[in-house]
């Protein structure tokens, strides 16, 4: 007796030639990068506004005069809104981009780097009001 050849209908096909499953949460990927990618374009752009608003916090040393202000904490606050927010928010562009690249949920770090850079501004303003000796 010899054994009967398999029906062609009846054969399994090999795995290399299934279909490759579909990644599990790979739309939440999708999804997170979208955001992430929009949340830094938004940031960019809010922070080019913020530095040129930034550039006429200078104008608060009119009210100065005599010996009424301190200058050198005047010029450090105003340091401080002007060069360390867009600083921050680079790094966390930066980060993003890692966190992206490494398939990890990243939306949230543009918006803590928005957030830490706006506190840092308002601190810069807050020094240089302080220098103001009202």
């Amino acid at each position: 007796m010899s054994t009967p050849m398999p029906d062609s209908s009846s054969t399994v096909t090999p795995a290399s030639q299934m279909p490759a499953p579909r990644a599990a949460g790979s739309g939440a990927r999708v999804a997170d990068m979208i955001v992430s990618v929009i949340l830094m374009i938004a940031g960019i752009l809010g922070f080019a506004m913020l530095a040129f608003m930034s550039l006429f916090l200078v104008m608060m040393s009119d009210g100065c005069f005599g010996d009424r202000c301190n200058t050198g904490l005047m010029s450090a606050g105003w340091l401080i809104a002007l060069g360390v927010p867009p600083v921050v928010f680079v790094a966390a562009a930066v980060w993003t981009i890692i966190r992206l690249a490494r398939r990890k949920i990243a939306w949230w770090v543009p918006l803590a780097g928005a957030g830490l850079s706006a506190v840092i501004w308002f601190v810069g303003v807050g020094i240089m009001n302080a220098s103001l000796g009202r």
